[in-house]
């Protein structure tokens, strides 16, 4: 059963588990935590006496035992945080022996921001030994709801407000990184001071992700605006965006609107089609309910026939020596007609 958040701050307020291993897609909430364990077992201060922190890329175990055998010297307990440690790598056994033998002296963290927990042996055995011991928490992104509700709060905290709908629009627009939206979120607050943050205020200041750039062109497309589609991939060319990643966007907006239209032809709710693409549309429901509003006039022969187009420029465009800034221009005006026929 995954642990829970609410959980994860139970035991560490209780001070009572010896060791931590927090990973997964979103480092805030990973680093969020790892800063609450140490304010829990040393204090507030980073440089706290009785606080030992390591690199895990070049930590020895010899090291990490002497760490965590050495007694606090100001505080109860002291805490060994060690980052980005590899479990598959050095000795295996070594480490199980040590996490199963922690002295109540010590609490151990292991932070993983940027080493992932792998399919490997080593790393599932780690993983279950360490959840025996202590606590695993995989911290995952939060739904569009839940990061909508943290950017009201947050707000409001700051000093001005957010209401549902904008703070869910802001998330679409900048996406679910939680260092990214809390930025953004600073950003506009220092905009409209003690005011609102409206959707207007979002067009106007919020830097959007690459994702909501190109739907706003899979938009113009739709409603046979060359001239503004143009002007998006003029303005995707002064930014320097790899021509590559837009078109497998765009290709990825026109898979929802087919997919969409599927769902709906068959009499089910779009959104339905999220159970079955969980690692797609997992927090990310909106992209199928808004594919089906903005495809409802296409047919689907037309949506099979666009993607048959995305396909043959996505071939074209990784081979060499292809300009894909035209490549891009030239795909955007065969999907334009294709909307225009039907």
């Amino acid at each position: 059963m995954a642990m829970t958040e609410a959980t994860l701050k139970e035991r560490i307020k209780s001070g009572a588990c010896p060791l931590y291993v927090l990973y997964g897609e979103e480092p805030y909430l990973v680093e969020q935590y790892t800063r609450l364990i140490v304010k829990h077992t040393v204090g507030e201060a980073a440089d706290a006496f009785d606080l030992q922190q390591f690199d895990g890329q070049s930590l020895t175990l010899p090291q990490l035992e002497e760490a965590v055998e050495a007694l606090p010297m100001l505080t109860e307990k002291k805490c060994v945080l060690v980052r980005d440690m590899d479990a598959s790598a050095g000795d295996a056994e070594g480490l199980l022996r040590l996490i199963r033998n922690l002295p109540d002296s010590c609490v151990l963290v292991f932070r993983q921001m940027t080493v992932q927990p792998s399919s490997k042996k080593a790393w599932k055995t780690f993983l279950e030994e360490a959840e025996e011991v202590g606590t695993v928490a995989k911290l995952d992104r939060k739904s569009t709801t839940d990061a909508a509700k943290l950017l009201m709060a947050g707000a409001k905290r700051r000093g001005c407000a957010i209401d549902q709908r904008d703070a869910v629009y802001l998330v679409e627009q900048v996406g679910n990184d939680l260092n990214l939206l809390l930025r953004e979120l600073d950003k506009l607050c220092a905009l409209v001071g003690a005011g609102d943050i409206t959707r207007e205020t979002i067009d106007r200041a919020a830097t959007k992700n690459l994702e909501a750039k190109v739907f706003d062109l899979s938009k113009a497309i739709l409603r046979r605006d060359t001239p503004q589609a143009l002007n998006l991939l003029h303005q995707f060319a002064i930014q320097r965006e790899d021509p590559l990643p837009i078109l497998g966007t765009l290709s990825a907006a026109y898979a929802d609107l087919y997919r969409a239209k599927a769902a709906v032809t068959a009499g089910q709710p779009a959104d339905s089609l999220a159970a079955d693409f969980k690692t797609t549309y997992a927090r990310k429901e909106w992209r199928l309910r808004n594919a089906a509003r903005d495809g409802a006039r296409l047919s689907t022969d037309t949506l099979r026939r666009s993607l048959e187009v995305l396909a043959q420029a996505d071939n074209a465009l990784k081979q060499t020596g292809v300009d894909g800034r035209g490549l891009l221009e030239q795909t955007v005006v065969k999907l334009i007609r294709l909307v225009q026929e039907g």
